[in-house]
């Protein structure tokens, strides 16, 4: 459901969208994690995003369902970048079935459900055999949702600074920054999430059965800090809940 930004790297649509034109140059340094103006934008919109409906086995009912998601994400992204003023498109994605080149490496389709590549800014999502044969599970809407939360954070300027820094930094160090882009991208699609919930049809319960099934490891952080940031974006409703890079170290263990 994540990337490793030292090896796995996405291909992002040409088309700015409107009130974008005129946006101000995306931050550099240390100031793109701790200050980026995403934290300074307000919530996502409270905007409808009904599921559409899904058929078992089904490979096109899902792949309508998932290209109506992105629509939701790329209005409610949109407008979070047009306030923070910074330029913003619609990334491209790619559903798959099986292990393809990616452009950063053979896709470890028995490790990720879904994985950005900065290299070509292309969002892969693996479906698995198990979500087609169930049309009413939820971990496929939040795969979809956190892998646009690294998007967001690359057009953002956030992952190329945490890219660059990694390069230079010790295992430990490279872990640790991993962890807040990850632990960041957890936040930023609960934060959605949260901000669609009214229009799902979904019951609370969906949601904790999906914190249920998120289980950490030394990349992506301890299940009990992963849940935190989870719970943080959905009461947050927006990127400003989600900044890591200032968050104590505790929390990102």
């Amino acid at each position: 459901m994540r990337i490793l930004t030292l090896l796995i790297a996405g291909l992002i649509g040409a088309a700015v969208l409107p009130g974008t034109a005129h946006a101000a140059p995306v931050p550099t340094g240390k100031a793109a994690l701790t200050k980026n103006p995403l934290y300074k934008t307000g919530e996502f919109d409270w905007t409808e995003c009904k599921e559409l409906d899904r058929r078992p086995d089904n490979l096109d009912t899902y792949r309508i369902y998932l290209d109506h998601l992105l629509d939701c994400l790329n209005r409610s992204w949109g407008e979070e970048f047009k306030q923070a003023g910074l330029p913003f498109s619609k990334p491209t994605v790619r559903y798959i079935t099986k292990s393809v080149a990616t452009g950063c490496g053979k896709y470890p389709i028995n490790y990720a459900a879904g994985l950005y590549c900065p290299a070509n800014k292309t969002m892969w999502v693996a479906i698995s055999k198990w979500q087609l044969a169930d049309p009413t599970e939820f971990t496929l809407f939040n795969v979809i949702a956190h892998e646009y939360g690294h998007y967001a954070q690359h057009r953002a300027g956030i992952l190329g600074q945490a890219m660059r820094m990694q390069k230079k930094a010790s295992k430990a160090k490279q872990y640790a920054i991993q962890r807040q882009v990850e632990l960041q991208a957890e936040c930023f699609a609960s934060a959605f999430i949260g901000s669609v919930w009214h229009s799902l049809g979904r019951d609370q319960f969906d949601y904790e059965d999906l914190m249920d099934m998120t289980i950490g490891d030394v990349l992506h952080g301890k299940t009990k800090n992963i849940h935190y940031w989870m719970k943080r974006g959905w009461n947050g409703n927006g990127p400003k809940a989600c900044n890591t890079f200032i968050a104590p170290a505790r929390l990102l263990t």
